[in-house]
């Protein structure tokens, strides 16, 4: 037996390169109301008040009313993701390290979209549901059932984003998981479930921040998608460039956008105490 052949024993490299898991992002992208090729650095959302039937008498004089035509400003803001790979170095390894890192990128943008969208419903809700000392339940989904309604905000295209804790914690109460009140559809949506007329999203943790939590206090978000708008001038691009001096290629994303709430009693806040 030869000792020495271990001088020259090689190692084997998967070529299957293993990301980390996180969110892909987009699950906000069709949520909300998009202009896009936006030009300039902001963009105008138009929203119109009422008006309404007054009793009037034959040949009265009629007053004239104002329906009130406001605007919620939109301001875009440039987003990039740069990082490198060598290009003497990407030879050390059997993979394609620039599609693995467009893929990287292209992800972050994702997110970098969800978190726009989630600060901006943050920041201007039309109203709060407190926490109570209660995780989400089915009380505070009949809540934001009933502040929608009330509000008369259209049944379609309705919104619900909450954390992992708190749909776990939906999925505590018979109503959403008894077959004598549901078909089981919420559970059967790998998803965006669907439940007393709002689509659920579930919003994992992301380093950008995901859905806002202070101590154990995390808050979800409802929305209808004609409440917010979100304005994108550049749209959303991976490239890979070639910088000879560094002899190496630029894998970025690049794109510019923004966020505002256009009806905030369109826009609900819901605090819910994650450790309950």
């Amino acid at each position: 037996m030869s000792i020495s052949l271990t001088n020259v024993q090689q190692i084997e490299f998967d070529a299957l390169v293993k990301a980390i898991y996180r969110s892909t992002g987009f699950l906000m992208r069709d949520t909300v109301r998009t202009k896009y090729d936006v030009i300039g650095a902001s963009v105008e959302f138009r929203k119109v008040d009422q008006v309404i039937s007054v009793p009037t008498a034959y040949l009265a004089a009629v007053t004239i009313q104002d329906p009130g035509y406001n605007k919620a400003v939109c301001t875009l803001q440039k987003y990039t993701t740069p990082t490198a790979v060598d290009e003497v170095q990407e030879l050390t390894v059997n993979f394609d390290a620039k599609m693995e890192n467009a893929m990287l990128v292209a992800q972050a943008m994702g997110r970098r979209s969800d978190q726009i969208t989630i600060d901006a419903l943050a920041l201007n809700p039309g109203d709060t549901i407190v926490n109570g000392g209660t995780n989400f339940n089915y009380l505070k989904f009949t809540q934001a059932l009933e502040f929608f309604d009330n509000n008369a905000v259209p049944l379609a295209e309705r919104y619900v984003a909450m954390s992992a804790s708190n749909f776990k914690s939906l999925m505590q109460d018979d109503q959403f998981v008894s077959t004598f009140y549901t078909r089981n559809d919420p559970i059967d949506r790998a998803r965006i479930r669907e439940y007393l007329g709002f689509n659920v999203v579930v919003v994992p943790q992301m380093t950008e921040g995901g859905l806002p939590k202070v101590g154990n206090i995390r808050t979800a978000l409802a929305w209808h998608k004609m409440s917010t708008g979100m304005g994108i001038g550049m749209n959303f691009r991976t490239e890979v460039n070639y910088i000879p001096q560094n002899t190496s290629y630029l894998v970025n994303g690049v794109f510019s956008a923004g966020c505002t709430v256009i009806d905030n009693r369109g826009v609900l806040a819901i605090e819910c105490d994650e450790t309950a």
